[in-house]
């Protein structure tokens, strides 16, 4: 049995438990909750929280250091990470507008002590506090205090600096890598947990809010469901049609293999092997192209993670009766865009930078919304990681029409 259909099964078990116990047996669910459930999905948040810092902070050094060189990041890379950013950010912004416009978290009655209503979050700073703190006076200080933001843009100086030093560096280079793939295998051990975390904290939530969560749950999914759509159908679409010359129908269905590769095994890294096939043998993208946009790809375009970014602050912060307002916005938008260079190319490693992107703008990482999100990650993931992986191919497809239409402009000047 996958980790998908245990999960799926903790949910289930956590919805009935919960419900059933706190309305049938309350007797039996306080203590259950005391001494049980609330300690498995309280230990469960706090291990994420352990290994947030370090982990997006080497796998932003190694992602930026495994370029090679500042020129070669520059030449394709600058084309290729400028599609990257500008897909990122239009992913994040429609789960935010597709979130508000559904509101699948409003009108839902939630104590306080399960919404984490009753904590007080702290300030969002103004955009110009957050320009002029991005640059962090400790940068140790910075990880202990847990101030992500300068932990990013210290992590984006080491590594162009690592990249700087070449060979010199090494050693350095690989020290940083093994610490990398020892936090994503954390990240993998945690991720094993998950059904026992997420029919503890569902149970939990359910106990204690009631049948509302039934409806917010299921309007969560279709939230993310269309999100989804409009980012397929009209951001890929129209960067298809326009920048690529490509029929958008032709291009999906050329990239079927891989989409289910991604859909079965949420994992970019273990579909890149037929996502590079599809993109090489069924779209005829040149392996130049593709042996450097796809793998970069992997490590730092999630198109799908970031739209899950969007639609999980604001279902949260509805669920929360947080207010966030432009400035928050903004900040989710940003640290998202960020935070998925550093998001583990492995299931469940989105939740690692959605965690990251809750504390950052004082969102409740222990409260029901995250139950929930934690609670349909797996089947979440399944939907996200295709988008991941199609956002990989429709900007290796552009690079290498960019690149070939350079390459015959070159070649007509030669022979006029």
């Amino acid at each position: 049995m996958n980790l998908a259909t245990k999960t799926l099964i903790g949910i289930v078990l956590g919805v009935v438990a919960g419900l059933g116990l706190s309305l049938y047996a309350p007797g039996v669910y306080d203590p259950l909750n005391n001494y049980l459930l609330d300690p498995v999905g309280s230990l469960f948040v706090k291990a994420i929280k352990m290994i947030v810092v370090p982990l997006i902070f080497t796998a932003i050094v190694t992602s930026i250091a495994g370029t090679g060189s500042l020129k070669t990041l520059g030449q394709i890379g600058s084309r290729t990470m400028s599609l990257f950013v500008i897909t990122t950010v239009i992913a994040c912004t429609i789960g935010i507008l597709t979130t508000n416009i559904i509101a699948p978290g409003s009108n839902v009655s939630i104590p306080e002590n399960v919404s984490g209503v009753g904590k007080t979050p702290p300030q969002i700073p103004s955009v110009k506090d957050m320009i002029l703190n991005i640059i962090p006076s400790n940068a140790i200080g910075a990880m202990a205090q847990g101030d992500l933001l300068q932990v990013l843009t210290f992590a984006i100086f080491f590594g162009v600096a690592l990249t700087m030093l070449g060979e010199r560096a090494a050693s350095l280079r690989i020290v940083m890598n093994q610490l990398n793939e020892l936090m994503m295998k954390l990240v993998d051990i945690l991720m094993k947990v998950i059904p026992f975390a997420a029919f503890a904290l569902v149970a939990k939530s359910m106990g204690t809010a009631g049948v509302d969560l039934i409806g917010a749950m299921f309007m969560y999914i279709v939230a993310v469901i269309i999100a989804i759509l409009i980012h397929v159908i009209v951001t890929f679409g129209s960067i298809l049609t326009v920048l690529s010359k490509r029929n958008a129908i032709q291009f999906l269905r050329k990239m079927t293999p891989a989409i289910g590769t991604a859909f079965a095994t949420s994992s970019s890294a273990a579909t890149l092997p037929v996502t590079t096939k599809c993109c090489e043998n069924e779209l005829m993208i040149s392996k130049n192209v593709s042996s450097f946009v796809l793998p970069l790809g992997m490590t730092v375009n999630m198109n799908g993670t970031s739209l899950h970014h969007g639609v999980a602050a604001v279902f949260v912060a509805q669920l929360s009766g947080i207010e966030l307002g432009l400035t928050a916005y903004l900040t989710v938008i940003f640290i998202s865009l960020l935070a998925s260079i550093g998001a583990p190319a492995i299931p469940g490693g989105g939740f690692v930078s959605l965690s990251m992107i809750f504390l950052a703008v004082g969102l409740p990482i222990d409260g029901v919304g995250i139950a929930i999100i934690l609670g349909l990650f797996r089947l979440v993931d399944m939907l996200l990681t295709p988008i991941n992986v199609l956002g990989d191919a429709v900007c290796a497809s552009v690079i290498d029409r960019s690149l070939n239409n350079v390459e015959q402009v070159k070649d007509q000047s030669a022979f006029s």
